[in-house]
């Protein structure tokens, strides 16, 4: 899937030119977004029929309109372009709440994210997750754009349930999300058992027992 096979990023055909001008040229940003938007819908509608592999750089430039040449100035290879149109579609599912009790925050913000992972998203993410091992591009972005910002967002839930005296201090927070995030990945790599609300519920209660305050000895 590499770029060098279908197209390097630095020729420009000429079947191929003028959709990449009327993307570059005149006002410019505004064609480009449009530009990214129909390739990502692309890439994603063909993944979704027939697996990463399936959306080549060749089928979403036809099927979208935009130029190779243009689609590989935005993402190193068809990979990328499934990964981001996936991002983006998964994003705002699985946003975190707020404000709430941290276990009403897990539990909701897992269970969204299960929801989200049920059915084709879940199988199109592992396959993205195998082509993540051997293309290390992907691997970054994959790093970069989902799972430090996610994991960010949850440790920032936690260190405020630290504040807030519903977590033990000093816990060992990294520890504690790869808990709760591991045993979800964990799940829907090696798909044993279902990814249920009732498995969120039982996981966030395990894995907040493990790190509750100690009670007082008047307690």
């Amino acid at each position: 899937m590499q770029a060098s096979n279908e197209q390097s990023p630095m020729t420009l055909d000429t079947s191929d030119h003028q959709k990449a001008s009327d993307t570059t040229s005149g006002v410019g940003r505004p064609r480009d977004t449009r530009a990214s938007k129909a390739a990502l819908k692309a890439a994603l509608e063909l993944a979704q029929e027939g697996g990463v592999s399936f959306a080549t750089i060749e089928r979403i430039a036809g099927r979208s309109g935009v130029a190779k040449t243009t689609i590989y100035r935005r993402w190193p290879n068809a990979a990328g372009v499934v990964m981001a149109a996936f991002l983006q579609e998964l994003g705002p599912l699985i946003e975190y709440p707020d404000q709430g009790e941290v276990k009403e925050v897990l539990t909701g913000s897992i269970g969204h994210l299960v929801d989200a992972l049920n059915g084709p998203r879940g199988i199109l993410l592992r396959h993205l997750l195998g082509e993540a091992q051997k293309d290390e591009a992907l691997a970054s972005a994959f790093w970069k754009e989902w799972i430090l910002p996610r994991r960010n967002m949850g440790k920032a839930v936690l260190e405020r349930a630290v504040r807030l005296g519903e977590i033990r201090p000093g816990t060992n927070l990294d520890i504690a999300l790869d808990a709760l995030y591991g045993a979800v990945y964990y799940r829907l790599m090696i798909p044993y058992a279902p990814l249920t609300q009732d498995y969120v519920d039982a996981l966030v209660d395990q894995a907040l027992a493990g790190i509750a305050p100690q009670p007082t000895k008047s307690e």
